[in-house]
């Protein structure tokens, strides 16, 4: 079984809700319904019901199955305000929020904040910047996460490394020179997404170009440091580090260069790059010179789990990430 296989059978198996803040788009509303009839997740749309219905009609798009959630109902908006003030503080007051809730992302958002969802799904009109903004201010962040990440999930076909082909590789998009607080929590975000997407053990390696202090530089120190961090705070979690990339996933050149016992070292399936160029090049390299498919980017580091495509994805991969956003709401503890 393929890994987007996998993760439609086990969306299928925890159907959860998903809210859709987007119901003005075409695509999304095509897949997004799709997906609700083949049973992926059951989804609700958020914004204009009057528009909505109206750009269903236009398209030939039958919304029977789904249900829509009127931005204009001031009775529903105030009692997602008045349960939000009664949580803990996240980002955004009570106050500010009651001034966004006519922005559907902000209502999807709430809508989970509260209980009433469990995972928001949008990005294909928001930019990812709105869509993180918003999120990090209703939801805030996971414990010891200083600031969101993106994981790609790469499935390499062929490759028969002890780990498996499919692989985490993160952060090539929002931290572009990350801190060693902010590798420590990319690590974190990074070990929990590839563990509920793929259902297997996060073995998680620090990247860099040297291997166990074969180097010394600046950007090795800030490495050695988030890894440190990472371990001290999810002792639970396998995490080691710092690795060049052989020494992490090929277990034959990890037998040369490392010289100590680790659970991870060749066998690493989640790639913690040191820096956004580094991992953005490593990724497009992969896509173009490996067959394989690949998923996402992931945002990740939230309080609870939400999904924020790309603008420029089909209707196909939009049905994956509702299936995507099924299974990470089910994985949540």
């Amino acid at each position: 079984m393929s890994f987007i296989d996998s993760i439609y059978e086990r969306a299928k198996e925890n159907k959860k809700h998903v809210v859709v803040p987007e119901c003005t788009n075409p695509s999304m509303m095509r897949a997004a319904v799709r997906a609700a009839g083949d049973g992926l997740a059951d989804i609700t749309f958020v914004g204009d019901a009057s528009v909505c219905q109206k750009v269903a009609q236009e398209n030939g798009i039958d919304l029977s199955g789904v249900k829509v959630v009127d931005i204009n109902d001031k009775a529903y908006q105030d009692s997602l305000i008045e349960r939000f003030a009664k949580l803990p503080r996240r980002g955004f007051s009570p106050k500010s929020v009651s001034k966004r809730i006519t922005n559907p992302l902000y209502m999807a958002l709430l809508m989970e904040a509260v209980g009433d969802a469990d995972c928001t799904f949008g990005g294909l009109d928001t930019t990812t910047t709105e869509f993180v903004m918003a999120t990090q201010g209703i939801l805030g962040l996971a414990p010891g996460v200083v600031s969101p990440s993106g994981m790609l999930i790469m499935e390499i076909d062929g490759y028969a490394g002890a780990q498996g082909n499919i692989f985490g590789m993160t952060d090539g998009a929002i931290n572009t020179e990350p801190t060693a607080d902010q590798l420590c929590g990319i690590a974190l975000s990074s070990c929990d997404t590839y563990t509920a997407l793929t259902g297997n053990e996060a073995l998680c390696g620090f990247l860099s170009y040297s291997t166990d202090g074969s180097g010394s530089s600046p950007s090795v120190f800030r490495v050695r440091e988030g890894l440190q961090k990472a371990q001290a705070l999810r002792p639970d979690l396998k995490i080691d580090g710092e690795f060049q990339a052989d020494a992490a996933i090929v277990e034959r050149v990890a037998a040369k260069k490392v010289k100590r016992e680790s659970a991870v070292a060749g066998k690493a399936n989640v790639l913690v790059f040191p820096d956004a160029a580094a991992c953005n090049i490593a990724t497009k390299l992969i896509q173009q010179f490996a067959p394989g498919h690949s998923y996402g980017p992931i945002y990740q580091g939230f309080a609870q789990p939400v999904l924020d495509c790309s603008r420029g994805d089909t209707e196909e991969r939009i049905y994956d990430n509702v299936a995507f956003c099924s299974v990470m709401a089910g994985a949540v503890k």
